[in-house]
C-alpha cells in the first residue's frame, strides 16, 4: 500500500472526499489565524472606541457572564457592566495605552449583575481598544503565586548548572510538568528546514510519547509561527468548545476584519484544535522560546481534561520561558563557539603556513591534504589554471572540469549547497553521492577551492505520517488539510542531502580564500619582478659588452682618419678636409657616449666596495679636482656644517658629488655663482647640493635622469653626453638610497640624495669624525639664495 492509499484508509467521518492530487503545502501559511472573528468561551471580549470608550462590539456570550444581552451593551459604556468607580479606573487605564503592544493587565474586578470576578486585559488594535474579561472561578486561589515565583527561581538555577542545552531542555520539561500539573510537557527545537524535533519529554502513561520524534513544518504553519512570536505564551482552557462569535454595532463592518493577534481569548484555528484533539488533548499551554525575534523552540504542555491556569501563573511561566530561552540559546551558542574556535584556529595555522612559505606553488600543492585533515569534509580539490590538485574522495577530473564551468556561470564568490545533485543536473557525469559542496572563487575564472561532503542517509522518526491529508468541503468545494489522527512512529529514509555547512565553516574557508588570492597576486608579482630583474641584468650585460667591443673599431676609425688628414693635408680640398675633421669629431663624441654607457653599465653590475668614508675629505678632494673650473667661473662654494663619516663606496660617491657640483657650475648664468653643500637629518640623513642657477621646470624632473637625455642644445652650457645624472642616480640606488631634486626655472636647483638606512646609520653623524684636511679648510659665508 502506498502513502496515498494509507491516508485514504484513515478517512475521518467529517471528510467527504479524499484528494490524492498534489497541492500547495504552503496553503496553511496563508491562514489568517489572527482574524478568527470569535473567542474562546471562558471570557468576554469588548470592542471600545478610542475617543469616548463606547462599546462598538462584543462577544455573543455577554448574557452568560454579564447578565446583559449584546444589544443592550452596544453603544453603551462600561458602567453597564461594572460600577461607575470601576469604569473610571478602567477608562483611565485605557487612556494610557497609546499604541499596539502586548495586552496590559488592568486588574481584577466584579461585574454588577452576576457578581462574577474577572481578570481584565486591554490592548489597542487599529483604531479601537480590545478589552477582555477572563472569568476567575470562585474556588481559584491566588495565594500560591509568590511561592510559584520562588520555585521558578530555583528552576532557573538548575538550568544554569546544565552542561548542555539539551540537558537544560530536559530540566525545563521536568520542572514545568511539576509546576503546571499538566499530563504531558514536551520541549522542542526548530530545525533549519522548518520542522521541529522533540528533544525532551515528561508525560503520563496515558499520553502517547513523542520523544525524539520529528514533526513536519506544516504542523505549525507560518501564520501560527508569527503568532507564537507575537504572543509567546498561548493558553486554551478547554479545546472542546464552540467559538463565540463577535457582534459589531456597525453591521457594515465584518468581525473577521478585527485583528485579534494580541487577544488572550482569541479563538484557536480549527486545524490546530483538531490536531490537539487527535492527540487526546483538552487543555494546552504553549510557551515559545524566542531568540532575537526568531523562533528557536517551544514548550508544549498538554492535559487530558480542562485545566485552569490563572493569569498570575501564566505570568510566572512566561518569565520562566523567557529566561529559559536566554539560557538555552546561550548554551547552544557557547557549544557552537567552541567548535568554531577550534576550526578557525586550525585554519589560521594553515593560512599562516601558506603566507610564510618560501615557495608558494609547493605550499599550495599541500593545501588539499591539509584541509582534508582539518575540516569536516571527505574531499578537497584546488583548481588552478590547468592543474587540479585533489585529496580524499572527489569526483573524476572530467566532472570537476564541468563543475568549474558551471560554477563560473553562477558568478558567485562563495557557493554553498547541501543538495548539489539537484542543482548540478547532468546525465554525462556522476557525482558519486557527493551532495555537499562549498566552493570559493579564486583569482581567475575557472580557479576554485572545492570542498566536498557525501550524502547523509538519515532515518527520521516522524510523529505519524508527515504527509498532510486533504479534505474537500462538500458545500464550498474548498480543499482543507486534515490533521493527523495517529502519532505512531512513521519511519522515513531521507536521502539526497549532505550535512549542512555551518557559518563558522564558510567564514574559515572565506578567510582562506582571501589568503590564497593574496598569495596568487604575490606570486605573480614575484615572477614579474624576477623576469624584470633578469631582463635588466641581460640588458646591462649587453650594454657593457657592446660599449666595450665598440671602443676598438671606433678608435681605429678615429686614428686612421687623423692619420689620413695629417698625411694628405696639403693634397685635399677644403671640403674633403672638413669631412675628415667631422669624422674625427663625431668619432670623439661617440667615444664619449660609449664611455658614458660603459660607466652606466658598470654602475649597475659591479659590486659595491664599501669602506669608511669621511665625506668632508671626499668633498674636499672633489673640489680640488674641480678647482680650475671653480676658479675660472668665480663660483662661491659653502659647506656650512661638518659632514658625517659613513660606510659607502668612495669612488661612486666621488662621481656623484663631482657630477652634481659640475652641473651646478655649468647650468648657471648668474654673475655670482653660488653652491651650498650640506646634509640634513629629517629624520633620514640626506645630502644636498644647492645652486642659484637656471633651474629646471617640474615637468622635466624625472626626464633628466634618463641616460643621454639633454634639455638643451649640444653646444649649449659646455655640451656633455647627458649621461651624468643617470649614472649618479644608479650609484645612489646601488647604495639603497634615492636621488631627487626640487627646482623651478630661474630659482636654482637643489639635488638631494640618501644612502639607505643601513648605510646612513652605520657610522658617525654630522658631529662625528673630522679629517685633518677638513679642519684646515676655511668655511665661507654667503647670503641665502
Amino acid at each position: 500500500m502506498d502513502i496515498s492509499e494509507a491516508w485514504a484508509s484513515k478517512a475521518k467521518p467529517w471528510v467527504n472526499q479524499i484528494s490524492n492530487d498534489p497541492v500547495d503545502l504552503t496553503h496553511c501559511d496563508h491562514e489568517q489565524v489572527q482574524f478568527p472573528g470569535a473567542i474562546m468561551p471562558h471570557g468576554v471580549l469588548l470592542i471600545l472606541s478610542l475617543n469616548d470608550f463606547r462599546i462598538q462590539g462584543a462577544s455573543e456570550n455577554t448574557l452568560v457572564w454579564f447578565g446583559n444581552d449584546v444589544a443592550q451593551l452596544l453603544q453603551g459604556h462600561l458602567d453597564l457592566i461594572v460600577t461607575p468607580h470601576i469604569r473610571q479606573i478602567l477608562e483611565k487605564s485605557l487612556s494610557l495605552i497609546t499604541d499596539s503592544q502586548l495586552p496590559r493587565y488592568l486588574g481584577s474586578f466584579l461585574t454588577l449583575q452576576n457578581r462574577h470576578r474577572f481578570d481584565v486585559f486591554a490592548h489597542r488594535s487599529g483604531n479601537v481598544f480590545i478589552v477582555e474579561f477572563e472569568a476567575i472561578p470562585t474556588e481559584l486561589s491566588e495565594n500560591g503565586s509568590t511561592g510559584l515565583i520562588a520555585e521558578i527561581t530555583d528552576c532557573i538555577s538548575k538550568l544554569h548548572a546544565a552542561e548542555t542545552w539539551q540537558d537544560g531542555m530536559a530540566i525545563g520539561v521536568r520542572e514545568l510538568k511539576r509546576l503546571t500539573g499538566f499530563d504531558s510537557v514536551v520541549g522542542a527545537r526548530f530545525l533549519d528546514d522548518g520542522s521541529f524535533h522533540a528533544i525532551a519529554e515528561a508525560c503520563e502513561t496515558h499520553f502517547p510519547s513523542v520523544l525524539d520524534k520529528r514533526f513536519p513544518r506544516s504542523d505549525i504553519p507560518e501564520s501560527a509561527r508569527r503568532q507564537m512570536v507575537l504572543m509567546p505564551l498561548q493558553y486554551a482552557l478547554d479545546l472542546d468548545y464552540e467559538p463565540v462569535p463577535i457582534i459589531i454595532a456597525d453591521q457594515t463592518h465584518n468581525p473577521l476584519q478585527i485583528d485579534l493577534g494580541l487577544a488572550v481569548l482569541r479563538s484557536i484555528s480549527p486545524m490546530c484544535r483538531r490536531f490537539y484533539q487527535n492527540m487526546g488533548v483538552q487543555s494546552r499551554l504553549v510557551m515559545a522560546l524566542v531568540d532575537n525575534g526568531e523562533l528557536w523552540g517551544f514548550f508544549s504542555c498538554k492535559n487530558a481534561i480542562p485545566r485552569r491556569v490563572s493569569y498570575s501563573e501564566r505570568l510566572a511561566f512566561k518569565l520562566f520561558s523567557e529566561m529559559t530561552a536566554l539560557l538555552l540559546v546561550e548554551k547552544e551558542r557557547s557549544e557552537q563557539f567552541q567548535i568554531a574556535l577550534q576550526v578557525k584556529q586550525r585554519m589560521s595555522k594553515i593560512a599562516a603556513k601558506l603566507s610564510s612559505a618560501d615557495v608558494i606553488p609547493v605550499a599550495l600543492s599541500q593545501l588539499p591534504e591539509q584541509l582534508l585533515n582539518n575540516l569536516d569534509v571527505t574531499g578537497v580539490a584546488l583548481c588552478l589554471d590547468n592543474r587540479i590538485l585533489c585529496a580524499g574522495i572527489t569526483p573524476e577530473t572530467t566532472v570537476i572540469q564541468a563543475l568549474l564551468l558551471w560554477l563560473d556561470e553562477q558568478n558567485q564568490p562563495l557557493f554553498i549547497t547541501d543538495r548539489l545533485q539537484t542543482l548540478f543536473k547532468t546525465t554525462a557525469y556522476s557525482l558519486d553521492q557527493l551532495t555537499g559542496l562549498l566552493a570559493v572563487h579564486l583569482k581567475k575564472p575557472g580557479q576554485y577551492l572545492l570542498c566536498f561532503r557525501p550524502e547523509v542517509v538519515q532515518e527520521v522518526n516522524w510523529a505519524g505520517d508527515p504527509l498532510k491529508q486533504i479534505e474537500i468541503d462538500a458545500i464550498s468545494g474548498e480543499e482543507r488539510f486534515t490533521p493527523r489522527g495517529s502519532f505512531e512512529v512513521w519511519k522515513q529514509e531521507m536521502r539526497g542531502t549532505a550535512r549542512a555547512w555551518q557559518l563558522y565553516e564558510t567564514e574559515a574557508i572565506t578567510d582562506l580564500q582571501h589568503t590564497i588570492i593574496r598569495l596568487q597576486y604575490s606570486e605573480k608579482q614575484r615572477i614579474l619582478q624576477a623576469c624584470l630583474a633578469q631582463s635588466n641584468t641581460e640588458l646591462e650585460a649587453f650594454a657593457y659588452i657592446v660599449s666595450h667591443d665598440l671602443q676598438e673599431p671606433l678608435r681605429g676609425i678615429c686614428n686612421f682618419s687623423q692619420m689620413l688628414m695629417d698625411s694628405t693635408n696639403e693634397q685635399l680640398k677644403q671640403q674633403e678636409l672638413n669631412w675628415l675633421k667631422a669624422i674625427v669629431k663625431l668619432g670623439d663624441r661617440m667615444s664619449h657616449q660609449i664611455n658614458a654607457l660603459l660607466q652606466y653599465s658598470r654602475a649597475s653590475q659591479q659590486a659595491l666596495e664599501n669602506q669608511l668614508v669621511d665625506f668632508n675629505l671626499l668633498v674636499s678632494n672633489v673640489l680640488e679636482d674641480l678647482s680650475a673650473i671653480i676658479k675660472n667661473t668665480e663660483t662661491q662654494i659653502e659647506i656650512p656644517q661638518i659632514l658625517p663619516t659613513l660606510i659607502c663606496d668612495r669612488i661612486r660617491l666621488t662621481s656623484v658629488f663631482s657630477n652634481l657640483i659640475t652641473n651646478a657650475i655649468k647650468y648657471n648664468d648668474q654673475p655670482e655663482k653660488q653652491i651650498e653643500i650640506g646634509c640634513l637629518e629629517n629624520p633620514t640623513l640626506t645630502f644636498f647640493v644647492r645652486d642659484n642657477g637656471i633651474g629646471i621646470p617640474e615637468k622635466f624632473h624625472d626626464a633628466i635622469f634618463t641616460i643621454f637625455r639633454r634639455l638643451h642644445g649640444r653646444n649649449e652650457y659646455s655640451g656633455g653626453t647627458g649621461a651624468g645624472l643617470a649614472i649618479a642616480r644608479k650609484h645612489i640606488e646601488r647604495h639603497g638610497g634615492r636621488l631627487w631634486l626640487e627646482s623651478n626655472p630661474g630659482q636654482g636647483a637643489t639635488f638631494y640624495f640618501t644612502l639607505g638606512s643601513d648605510l646612513s646609520n652605520s657610522a658617525g653623524s654630522a658631529d662625528g669624525v673630522v679629517s685633518e684636511a677638513t679642519a684646515q679648510t676655511p668655511q665661507k659665508s654667503v647670503k641665502p639664495f
